[in-house]
C-alpha cells in the first residue's frame, strides 16, 4: 500500500487490536479440545518449531515462570513436566 492510500484507508485499529484479535480466535479455537487433543498440538507445535530451529525450551520456561505467581502449584508443576517431557521426546 502507497503512503497516499494508506492516509486514506480505513485503518482504525488500536495499538495491540491484532493480538487481542488472535488471542480470542486462538481461544476460540482450542477452548473445546480435550485435554489429549491440546497436547497433540502442544507436541506438533514443538516438533514444528524444533525442525525450523525456532524453539527455545529457555524462553518458554522464562514465561511459564514469569506467570508462575498466578498459577496453582499443582498447574505449574504440570506445565513444567509437560515441557520436559515433550522436549526429551525430540
Amino acid at each position: 500500500m502507497k503512503l497516499s492510500e494508506f492516509a486514506k484507508s480505513d485503518f482504525k485499529k488500536e495499538p495491540g487490536e491484532d493480538i487481542k484479535e488472535n488471542l480470542s480466535k486462538s481461544y476460540d479455537e482450542l477452548k473445546d479440545l480435550s485435554q489429549d487433543d491440546l497436547y497433540n498440538r502442544l507436541k506438533s507445535e514443538v516438533d514444528r518449531q524444533k525442525r525450523s530451529g525456532e524453539f527455545n525450551k529457555d524462553a518458554l520456561l522464562s514465561s511459564l515462570n514469569a506467570i508462575r505467581m498466578y498459577l496453582p502449584n499443582e498447574t505449574y508443576e504440570n506445565m513444567i513436566r509437560t515441557i520436559d517431557e515433550i522436549d526429551g521426546k525430540n
